[in-house]
Protein backbone atom coordinates (compact mmCIF):
# COMPACT_ATOMS: atom_id res chain seq x y z
CA UNK A 1 0.00 0.00 0.00
CA UNK A 2 1.20 3.14 -1.26
CA UNK A 3 2.04 6.34 1.77
CA UNK A 4 1.15 9.87 0.71
CA UNK A 5 2.57 12.37 3.44
CA UNK A 6 1.87 14.79 0.33
CA UNK A 7 0.78 16.03 -2.89
CA UNK A 8 1.76 18.95 -4.36
CA UNK A 9 3.40 20.21 -7.64
CA UNK A 10 6.67 22.92 -8.05
CA UNK A 11 6.65 23.24 -11.74
CA UNK A 12 10.80 24.21 -13.10
CA UNK A 13 10.04 27.96 -13.34
CA UNK A 14 8.36 28.60 -9.68
CA UNK A 15 11.21 26.49 -7.83
CA UNK A 16 13.92 28.53 -9.85
CA UNK A 17 12.20 31.94 -9.25
CA UNK A 18 12.40 30.89 -5.62
CA UNK A 19 16.06 30.12 -5.65
CA UNK A 20 16.30 33.41 -7.00
CA UNK A 21 15.15 35.05 -4.61
CA UNK A 22 16.75 33.09 -1.88
CA UNK A 23 20.25 34.38 -3.99
CA UNK A 24 18.62 37.49 -4.18
CA UNK A 25 17.78 37.75 -0.11
CA UNK A 26 21.45 36.06 0.40
CA UNK A 27 22.72 38.81 -1.94
CA UNK A 28 21.08 41.63 0.09
CA UNK A 29 23.44 40.65 3.68
CA UNK A 30 26.96 40.21 2.26
CA UNK A 31 28.35 40.19 6.38
CA UNK A 32 26.58 36.95 6.69
CA UNK A 33 29.15 34.56 8.54
CA UNK A 34 31.06 31.63 6.73
CA UNK A 35 32.61 30.23 10.21
CA UNK A 36 32.75 26.57 9.60
CA UNK A 37 30.48 24.37 12.18
CA UNK A 38 34.26 23.61 13.69
CA UNK A 39 34.56 27.25 15.04
CA UNK A 40 30.42 27.51 15.42
CA UNK A 41 30.27 24.76 18.37
CA UNK A 42 32.68 26.88 19.90
CA UNK A 43 30.93 29.96 20.26
CA UNK A 44 28.88 31.36 22.82
CA UNK A 45 24.76 30.98 21.78
CA UNK A 46 22.54 33.20 23.36
CA UNK A 47 19.31 31.59 22.55
CA UNK A 48 16.17 33.27 23.93
CA UNK A 49 17.44 33.40 27.97
CA UNK A 50 19.73 35.50 27.12
CA UNK A 51 18.06 37.88 24.88
CA UNK A 52 16.77 39.86 28.22
CA UNK A 53 20.33 39.92 29.45
CA UNK A 54 21.74 41.47 26.41
CA UNK A 55 19.07 44.17 26.43
CA UNK A 56 19.68 45.45 29.68
CA UNK A 57 23.55 45.54 28.99
CA UNK A 58 22.41 47.38 26.03
CA UNK A 59 20.62 49.51 28.28
CA UNK A 60 24.20 49.77 30.75
CA UNK A 61 26.02 50.80 27.71
CA UNK A 62 23.81 53.41 26.93
CA UNK A 63 23.05 55.27 30.25
CA UNK A 64 26.15 54.14 31.83
CA UNK A 65 29.39 54.48 29.30
CA UNK A 66 31.39 55.92 32.25
CA UNK A 67 31.62 52.75 34.05
CA UNK A 68 33.07 50.97 30.60
CA UNK A 69 36.83 49.97 30.21
CA UNK A 70 38.81 51.91 28.17
CA UNK A 71 39.78 48.95 25.87
CA UNK A 72 35.84 47.81 25.65
CA UNK A 73 34.64 48.76 22.08
CA UNK A 74 31.01 50.38 22.95
CA UNK A 75 30.73 51.35 19.05
CA UNK A 76 31.56 47.52 18.08
CA UNK A 77 28.90 46.40 20.58
CA UNK A 78 26.44 48.51 19.57
CA UNK A 79 26.84 47.86 16.12
CA UNK A 80 26.52 43.68 16.96
CA UNK A 81 23.58 43.88 19.64
CA UNK A 82 21.56 46.35 16.39
CA UNK A 83 22.40 43.40 14.12
CA UNK A 84 21.04 40.78 16.53
CA UNK A 85 17.88 42.79 17.40
CA UNK A 86 17.51 43.39 13.16
CA UNK A 87 18.23 39.54 12.55
CA UNK A 88 16.63 37.87 14.86
CA UNK A 89 13.16 38.08 13.05
CA UNK A 90 14.79 37.31 9.83
CA UNK A 91 16.46 34.28 11.54
CA UNK A 92 13.22 32.84 13.12
CA UNK A 93 11.77 33.03 9.84
CA UNK A 94 14.18 31.34 8.03
CA UNK A 95 13.90 28.79 10.56
CA UNK A 96 10.80 28.27 10.36
CA UNK A 97 10.87 28.36 6.09
CA UNK A 98 14.33 25.51 6.60
CA UNK A 99 12.21 23.34 8.62
CA UNK A 100 9.36 23.46 6.76
CA UNK A 101 11.03 22.82 3.39
CA UNK A 102 13.23 19.99 4.87
CA UNK A 103 9.98 17.94 6.26
CA UNK A 104 8.35 18.93 2.56
CA UNK A 105 11.09 17.32 1.27
CA UNK A 106 11.47 14.20 3.49
CA UNK A 107 7.65 13.70 3.09
CA UNK A 108 8.07 13.80 -0.84
CA UNK A 109 11.59 11.96 -0.64
CA UNK A 110 9.86 9.23 1.31
CA UNK A 111 6.54 9.23 -0.96
CA UNK A 112 8.83 8.70 -3.73
CA UNK A 113 10.87 5.77 -2.11
CA UNK A 114 7.86 4.21 -0.98
CA UNK A 115 6.41 4.32 -4.45
CA UNK A 116 9.49 3.54 -6.14
CA UNK A 117 9.93 -0.13 -3.78
CA UNK A 118 6.59 -1.12 -4.94
CA UNK A 119 7.49 -0.71 -8.46
CA UNK A 120 10.83 -2.79 -7.75
CA UNK A 121 8.87 -5.54 -6.56
CA UNK A 122 7.14 -5.53 -9.55
CA UNK A 123 9.71 -5.53 -11.94
CA UNK A 124 11.33 -8.24 -9.96
CA UNK A 125 7.77 -10.53 -10.14
CA UNK A 126 8.10 -10.20 -13.65
CA UNK A 127 11.18 -9.88 -15.07
CA UNK A 128 10.95 -13.08 -16.54
CA UNK A 129 7.40 -12.67 -17.89
CA UNK A 130 8.44 -9.04 -20.16
CA UNK A 131 10.64 -8.82 -22.38
CA UNK A 132 13.79 -6.60 -21.27
CA UNK A 133 12.47 -6.62 -18.03
CA UNK A 134 15.45 -8.85 -16.30
CA UNK A 135 17.88 -6.37 -17.75
CA UNK A 136 16.08 -3.57 -15.58
CA UNK A 137 16.13 -5.85 -12.90
CA UNK A 138 19.84 -6.36 -13.12
CA UNK A 139 19.86 -2.28 -13.12
CA UNK A 140 17.82 -1.83 -9.92
CA UNK A 141 19.53 -4.97 -8.02
CA UNK A 142 22.82 -3.13 -8.11
CA UNK A 143 21.25 -0.44 -5.20
CA UNK A 144 20.97 -3.25 -3.05
CA UNK A 145 24.24 -5.46 -3.59
CA UNK A 146 25.91 -6.07 0.01
CA UNK A 147 28.91 -4.63 -0.22
CA UNK A 148 31.71 -6.56 1.96
CA UNK A 149 32.54 -5.88 5.52
CA UNK A 150 36.13 -4.36 6.30
CA UNK A 151 36.91 -7.49 7.68
CA UNK A 152 35.62 -9.51 4.93
CA UNK A 153 37.68 -7.74 2.12
CA UNK A 154 41.07 -7.75 4.83
CA UNK A 155 40.65 -11.26 5.11
CA UNK A 156 40.34 -11.91 1.44
CA UNK A 157 43.92 -12.57 -0.39
CA UNK A 158 45.44 -9.74 -2.72
CA UNK A 159 45.16 -10.58 -6.38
Amino acid sequence: MSQNLISAELPAPLAAEIVKSLTDIKAKMPFLSTLQSTDVKYLFKTGNAYLPFLDLIHQVVISHPEILPAVFDKEEFLRDYELVAAMRPIFNAVNELSEAVEKTFFAASSDSMVAAFEVYSSVKQNKDKVAGMSVISDELAVFFKKTKSKTEAAAQPAV
